[in-house]
């Protein structure tokens, strides 16, 4: 006799997950096993004699029972839950015909489903978004097999990611734990920052700045991630500057300043002039030249401001001392950190010790020049140097104490540069303790004269030429000329146009430079002035001298779109003199309305 005859099927019936209804072949349930009951929130008793059309109304039920076919797969909603349906048709003799159905909850399975394709696509932007960062990243599993390799690590590495990912360490470099950073740092929990110069698979050489670092989860280790910088550029231009500085002082660049010599050309009675407007400027200067405190000078391109600088140097009790200039716009962010305040062994922009600008102007003067070009957050890091006269080399955790004098020049209103978030309000407070203002040549025209005479004087004996002066128009155009590069744009003017005499005496049209040349041509061109009407004439002298004055300063707005420092310079007068005029005039809306 079989093992298995005496089971009760019964049991069988009412222990499956599935739910499973008897019909007869109307559809009315003959019986149902403890899972359907559940799937029907209702009992057996009260469940036996309805038609499973009442329960679930569905055409596809009523046309396989009509033709008696078995079917499979069957998908249908009931209530929130999602079921899957075959249908089974049993003969019974004599004549008779049962129909099984047999109820699958997919619910629960449909969720999860779904919930995967969730993660998986938030895994997929996720994997978009580290893609796009100019680091490199790598992360594997507790196993050491890559998890994680994003597109700028394998330009580092010169491998394809996709090539690399889901595979071992092992198997794509020959690491082990003593010698893989990711390795080590999975093993032993700790945080590795290192800095490596290898040479990829095109023989390129890479220097890399890489933090390694253990992953958890809660207490759960579940791997580790490197994240690389390539600063082979950064160092390329470090040690390029480091070469020029060595061929420059003939040795290697010493941790404090040992030389005396402020490196200067500059002093306040070299400076060439006549007017009142420079000679208040340089008494002013010269005041701050006693004190220690930090000073800003404010000056167009070409007005001389590291003149005034060094002057300032040599005029104070420092003269003695170094003077470093650095233009802060000539650098990026990382390489201009590195100079000004120095790096120690392990930092990202040398692997040697060596001193920064501040540590080298020791006792001295550092003239930054351009500061509205440094980056906000380098501007910050400055900020609190010169409030706590102390620096902090890259790399290093020790405070050096310094005397420096700052001297920072910019080429724009400061309030402007604030205004447009290119200088820090907090640093133009602690920089311009002393702000100088150099007024640009069109607003000293007196000191035109002794300029040219100077600047004649200075290039024609090593051109080899004599000359004495300009000729008459030429004189006439340079002093009514705006001179938009002021002093330096005056200087190469006339030493290009030295360049051009033969055996004159006299630098005339046929010297100066084609713009020049335009720019007199269209001077030399008549116009004809439009006839005001006797009616524009009515009122008194000084009625007719403001409406003038109204509508020149109205047609400046308009030409410079409501900057004022533009149409002052438009107009010829004081940025001072122009605010002054626009409330006298209530012209505030005008300005506004073109901005």
């Amino acid at each position: 006799m079989n093992v298995y005859s005496s089971l009760p099927l019964h049991d069988v019936w009412n222990v499956s997950f599935d739910g499973m209804v008897i019909t007869d072949d109307k559809g009315d349930i003959l019986s149902l096993n403890r899972s359907a009951t559940r799937l029907f929130s209702s009992s057996p008793s009260s469940l036996i004699g309805i038609s499973i059309f009442e329960l679930i109304p569905s055409e596809e039920f009523r046309k396989c029972i009509q033709i008696r076919k078995n079917m499979t797969g069957i998908t249908i909603s009931f209530g929130t839950q999602q079921l899957i349906v075959n249908l089974s048709c049993l003969g019974i003799p004599p004549n008779s015909v049962l129909f099984l159905f047999i109820f699958k909850n997919i619910t629960q399975t449909q969720q999860l489903q779904h919930q995967l394709q969730q993660m998986n696509e938030t895994k997929a932007m996720y994997d978009s978004i580290l893609d796009q960062l100019e680091e490199g990243v790598c992360s594997i599993d507790p196993q050491g097999k890559i998890i994680f390799y994003n597109r700028k690590m394998g330009e580092l590495d010169t491998l394809e990611p996709e090539a690399v990912r889901e595979k071992r360490l092992e198997d794509i470099w020959p690491l082990d734990e003593e010698t893989s950073t990711l390795l080590t740092s999975l093993r032993t929990g700790r945080v590795l920052n290192h800095r490596e110069t290898h040479f990829a698979n095109n023989g390129k050489a890479v220097t890399t700045l890489s933090r390694t670092m253990a992953l958890y989860l809660g207490n759960k280790k579940v791997g580790a991630v490197e994240i690389s910088k390539d600063i082979t550029e950064q160092k390329q231009l470090t040690d390029t500057i480091y070469q020029l500085q060595k061929q420059t002082s003939g040795a290697t660049v010493p941790l404090l300043p040992t030389v005396e010599k402020s490196n200067t050309r500059y002093q306040f009675e070299t400076i060439i002039y006549s007017s009142k407007e420079m000679g208040y400027m340089i008494e002013q200067a010269r005041r701050s030249a006693r004190s220690r405190s930090n000073i800003l000078i404010v000056g167009e391109t070409g007005t001389g401001k590291e003149l005034i600088a060094q002057s300032i140097h040599n005029e104070s009790p420092r003269k003695h001392k170094p003077f470093i200039a650095q233009n802060c716009a000539a650098l990026p962010e990382a390489l201009l950190e590195g100079l000004l305040f120095g790096t120690s062994v392990g930092s990202f922009t040398g692997a040697i010790d060596r001193a920064g600008l501040f540590e080298q102007a020791h006792g001295g003067t550092l003239l930054l020049d351009e500061i509205n070009s440094m980056n906000p957050n380098l501007q910050a890091k400055l900020l609190r140097v010169l409030q706590e006269r102390k620096i902090q080399r890259l790399g290093s955790s020790k405070l050096l104490d310094i005397d420096v004098r700052v001297v920072a020049t910019m080429n724009e209103d400061p309030h402007e540069a604030i205004a447009n978030e290119r200088l820090r309000e907090d640093l133009y407070y602690r920089l311009g303790v002393v702000t100088i203002f150099i007024p640009p040549l069109r607003m000293r025209r007196e000191d035109i004269p002794v300029l040219i005479e100077f600047f004649i004087q200075k290039h024609s004996n090593g051109l080899g030429v004599d000359v004495v002066g300009l000729d008459d128009d030429v004189f006439q155009f340079f002093l009514n000329y705006s001179w938009p590069g002021n002093v330096r744009q005056l200087e190469h003017t006339i030493e290009g146009s030295l360049n051009l005499v033969y055996d004159e005496t006299m630098i005339s049209y046929d010297h100066l430079p084609p713009d020049f040349k335009q720019k007199m041509n269209q001077l030399a061109e008549p116009s004809l002035p439009a006839q005001p009407s006797v009616h524009d004439y009515r009122g008194n002298l000084p009625e007719q001298i403001e409406r003038l004055e109204r509508v020149m300063i109205e047609q400046a707005l308009r030409d410079s779109r409501g900057n004022v420092t533009k149409a002052s310079e438009q107009l010829g007068i004081p940025r001072q003199n122009l605010n002054y005029k626009l409330k006298k005039y209530d012209l505030k809306n005008v300005r506004g309305m073109l901005r």
